[in-house]
């Protein structure tokens, strides 16, 4: 109860010294100066209440007017403080001018002439605390000239003796001279406190445009873009673009070539920066254009702009010669989902062969695939540990025997007894770490099954599999428990992986031949082909990406195309395999070309096993 009871009182009293006003942070001075006023007003209440009473049971009618005069003017400007914090000025001038002429008329009608020195220094200290400097020079000059007029005019008879004069001439001086030294040094402190904020904001703002900018390009970032799309409130489009395969440049050639990397494309990419077009980089290989006003698919232009630049564009450094592609993801409207619908788009490119661009589209078909992506992120982990991942062989057709001579291992999923294809959960298990795992997996179990033959068979390995300095113990630790032997192996590595060229993946894949594996570089054809490569990596085997085989028959580019792989091949000693083979027609074509082998629907799609028969033993293909 009495802890209940002080709490009150303290709250009460808060009121009253503050005037019931809130005060922020910035006006603590301003709250003092009330609490100073108010205590001053409220003492002054009470003690000319108090006078007014001891002077009339004295029958000192005229000072105890003057007193009830005071209690009741202080009460009114206690009440008129109340109102509004900005009638502080008015209400502490009032106070000094009317306390001023109480303390002139107390002095005329009280004869003790030594009263007047406390109570005028008292009245100057006052006024400086309540007021300013400038306000109590004032009031000092007027007091002193005052006390002079008193004393050479005998005014009302009052004469102050010579030492009495100069005493309190001298009081009043020492009370104006300290208080401009305490106000001067309260200056200088707030002039301090005030070149302290102001260095304090302007690191604060320093901060903030470092954490809104890319450290590398200074462009604005992920930051910055977020910011700019939140006070935006009209149709916008975004056009997201990552650099493919930016994590292996980085890791193979080091982060120096990295960021020339980044700082050559940024170049660039200036070059595309309009009025109505901010240039954004996110973070390590991805840019970003908002396009504020967005006309006759100008963001599908600069997308396509983008992919021509740069196939015929290359990047050097350090004698170091290197094509970029990009992976493009665009979406439109308004901003609040725009960076997930960009991404999304982005990671739809991504999955779908790299080097493109996709639009964003609301659409039934794009929404499941993002479910899938979902619920395969959640399952591929499930998938792996329950043993449910197995290989599929499809059949490679010599053709000059037209017999099955090799088979390549590919992968698929088992899920609610379901035989998944791979494009449903590699891109997924690629961005949760897993595709080490899988090729591992498939290694194992392909050379369980081949165990048993003696057909040669090809397995494909990633980017993540030629960074894994696991991977050659595995393949050794494997032959060894199979009893196998590497000639019989196909080591298929994608051509955007080898289009690197570094220093280690010419020395890994040249372990892989050291150990007698075969190398062969597959899709060939789809980034830009630099046959320099080939010839530094002495691989075995071509594969003629697809994309030129399917048309054969009505493309005379793609036969072109084709004839020139296989012209090459023929020269530096490498075998071919056409892809997507699908007819009879392109088959023949193939043939008549000069390709070594094929593969595709044609023969026969990916088989769940392999015929437990030598490949001497292999009837020719009825075809």
């Amino acid at each position: 109860m009495k802890v209940k009871q002080k709490m009150i009182f303290k709250r009460l009293l808060n009121n009253l010294l503050t005037s019931n006003h809130d005060f922020n942070a910035n006006e603590k001075l301003l709250k003092h100066r009330f609490v100073f006023i108010n205590s001053i007003l409220m003492s002054g209440v009470l003690l000319a209440f108090i006078g007014t009473l001891y002077r009339l049971g004295n029958d000192a009618i005229i000072l105890a007017e003057v007193d009830l005069l005071v209690s009741i003017f202080f009460s009114a400007l206690i009440l008129f403080l109340r109102r509004d914090k900005t009638y502080y000025d008015l209400t502490a001038t009032a106070m000094i001018v009317f306390s001023f002429c109480i303390f002139i008329s107390l002095s005329l009608l009280h004869g003790i002439n030594q009263s007047k020195m406390i109570w005028f220094a008292l009245f100057l200290g006052a006024t400086f605390m309540i007021k300013d400097t400038k306000f109590g020079i004032y009031t000092a000059f007027v007091t002193i000239a005052t006390l002079h007029f008193i004393h050479f005019t005998s005014f009302f008879d009052l004469k102050l003796a010579d030492h009495e004069l100069a005493m309190s001439t001298a009081a009043y001086i020492g009370v104006t001279i300290l208080s401009i030294y305490t106000s001067r040094l309260q200056n200088s402190s707030l002039h301090s406190l005030q070149k302290s904020n102001k260095t304090i904001h302007k690191q604060q703002l320093e901060l903030y445009n470092q954490l809104r900018t890319s450290a590398l390009t200074k462009l604005p970032n992920q930051f910055a873009l977020e910011e700019y799309l939140n006070n935006t409130h009209e149709e916008v489009s975004l056009v997201i673009l990552d650099i493919d395969a930016f994590d292996t440049i980085s890791s193979e050639f080091g982060k120096p070539f990295s960021d020339q990397v980044i700082a050559q494309t940024h170049q660039i990419f200036e070059n595309f920066e309009t009025g109505q077009t901010l240039l954004f980089h996110i973070f390590n290989g991805r840019f970003a254009f908002v396009f504020s006003q967005f006309k006759n698919n100008q963001d599908i232009q600069l997308a396509q702009s983008m992919k021509a630049l740069f196939e015929n564009l290359h990047i050097t450094y350090k004698k170091v010669d290197l094509s970029l592609t990009f992976s493009i993801g665009i979406a439109r409207g308004l901003p609040d989902k725009l960076i997930i619908q960009a991404t999304n788009a982005l990671s739809y490119t991504k999955a779908h062969g790299k080097n493109g661009y996709t639009l964003f589209k609301h659409s039934a078909i794009y929404e499941e695939e993002q479910r899938n992506n979902i619920y395969w992120a959640k399952r591929i982990k499930e998938i792996i540990l329950e043993n449910n991942l197995i290989v599929y062989y499809q059949p490679i057709v010599d053709n000059h025997t037209c017999k099955i001579d090799k088979y390549e291992c590919l992968v698929r999923a088992i899920d609610n007894g379901k035989v998944i294809p791979p494009h449903f959960f590699l891109e997924v298990a690629k961005s949760r770490g897993y595709l080490k795992n899988i090729t591992k997996i498939i290694i194992d179990k392909s050379f369980k099954v081949f165990e048993h033959n003696n057909f040669d068979f090809s397995i494909n390995l990633t980017e993540e599999d030629l960074k894994d300095n696991d991977i050659v113990h595995f393949l050794r630790y494997k032959l060894k428990q199979y009893n196998m032997n590497p000639n019989r192996i196909f080591l298929e590595i994608l051509e955007s992986v080898t289009s690197l060229q570094t220093t280690e993946t010419e020395e890994i894949l040249k372990e892989f031949k050291e150990m007698g594996f075969k190398i062969a570089i597959d899709d060939f054809g789809t980034e830009t082909s630099n046959f320099t490569r080939i010839l530094n990596l002495d691989v075995d085997v071509i594969k003629i990406d697809g994309s030129f085989v399917k048309n054969l028959d009505t493309n005379p580019n793609s036969r072109k195309i084709v004839e020139t792989i296989v012209l090459f091949a023929n020269k530096v000693n490498a075998q071919t395999i056409a892809e997507f083979v699908h007819n009879e027609t392109i088959y023949d074509i193939a043939k008549e070309i000069g390709v070594d082998y094929s593969q595709g629907y044609y023969f026969s799609a990916p088989l769940p096993q392999v015929d437990e028969i030598s490949r001497e033993e292999a009837h020719p293909l009825n075809v």
